[in-house]
C-alpha cells in the first residue's frame, strides 16, 4: 500500500506526538521561519525521522494545491481495525460514545466530526464504504491531526453494524429532525450516535435500527445546521455522561 502525503502543521505533529504509525520524512519548507515548525524538525529528528527543507515549490507540488503552511509528512496509511478490536480497546464500555456517519460526504465534514469527536471523547468513529467520504489527506487536514485520536472503523453495511453493537449493550441514537429535544434526552452508555447528512438526514433503514431519536431545537428560520456543527453539539451533550 502506497505511503500518504500529510500536510500541514497540526496533522504532523499529532502524527509525530501520538507515534501510532510509521513515519518516513519530514519535508520543511526552507523558507519557513516559525518556531513550531522548527520544533517539529527536532521532535522528528529525536524519533530517527529524516528531515528535508525544500524549495517551497516543491512541497506545493507535494500537497498538490492543499494548504501545507510549509510542511509535508509522508507516513504509512492509518491503520484499519474492525468492531471488535475498537470494542476491545475500550477501557470501561459504561463511559463508552461512538459515532457513526450515514451519507457524510464531504470531506470537510468528516475532517469537522472527527475533529470536534477527539476534543469530546468519543472514542471510535464507524464510516460505512460506501455513500461516505473517505479518511483522505484533506480530511485529515480539516480534523488538524485528530484522527491520530480517534479509532477509525470502516464497515460494509452500517446498519448490519448497528445490529452487532446493539448485541454488545450499546444503545443506539440518531440524530434527525423530529426526535427528542436536546439537551432533555437521558442517554444511556455505551452510546453509538448516527449522524446522517444534512440534506437526507439518516436513511429510513438506518432509522429503523435507532432506540432513540434526538434533535436539536433551532430558532432563527435555518433549515439545518451544518452536520459538523450537530455533531459538535450532540458529543457535547453525551460528553456530560462521560
Amino acid at each position: 500500500m502506497a505511503n500518504e502525503i500529510l500536510f500541514g502543521i497540526n496533522t504532523a505533529e499529532e502524527i509525530l506526538k501520538a507515534g501510532r504509525r510509521r513515519v518516513y520524512r519530514l519535508s520543511i519548507s526552507r523558507n519557513e521561519k516559525n518556531q513550531r515548525v522548527q520544533d517539529l524538525a527536532g521532535l522528528a529528528r529525536s524519533k530517527g525521522i529524516i528531515v528535508d527543507f525544500c524549495d517551497p515549490r516543491n512541497l506545493e507540488k507535494m500537497a498538490a494545491g492543499g494548504n501545507h503552511q510549509g510542511v509535508i509528512i509522508e507516513t504509512e496509511p492509518l491503520g484499519k481495525i474492525d468492531i471488535d478490536e475498537a470494542v476491545g480497546l475500550e477501557k470501561d464500555l459504561k463511559r463508552t460514545v461512538w459515532a457513526g456517519l450515514d451519507g457524510i460526504t464531504d470531506p470537510m465534514n468528516l475532517g469537522a466530526i472527527i475533529r470536534s469527536a477527539a476534543c469530546l471523547g468519543v472514542s471510535t468513529i464507524v464510516l460505512p464504504e460506501r455513500r461516505s467520504a473517505g479518511v483522505t489527506p484533506l480530511v485529515q487536514k480539516t480534523a488538524s491531526g485528530a484522527v491520530e485520536r480517534v479509532n477509525i472503523v470502516e464497515v460494509v453495511n452500517l446498519n448490519q453494524t448497528i445490529i452487532k453493537l446493539k448485541e454488545k449493550g450499546f444503545w443506539i441514537y440518531g440524530l434527525d429532525m423530529g426526535g427528542h429535544a436536546l439537551p432533555k434526552v437521558q442517554f444511556t452508555l455505551p452510546a453509538f450516535i448516527v449522524i446522517g447528512s444534512e440534506g437526507e438526514g439518516l436513511h429510513a433503514k438506518t432509522r429503523e435500527h435507532c432506540d432513540e431519536i434526538v434533535s436539536i431545537p433551532q430558532r432563527g428560520g435555518v433549515e439545518s445546521l451544518n452536520a459538523g456543527n450537530a455533531a459538535a453539539i450532540v458529543f457535547y451533550e453525551l460528553s456530560k455522561k462521560l
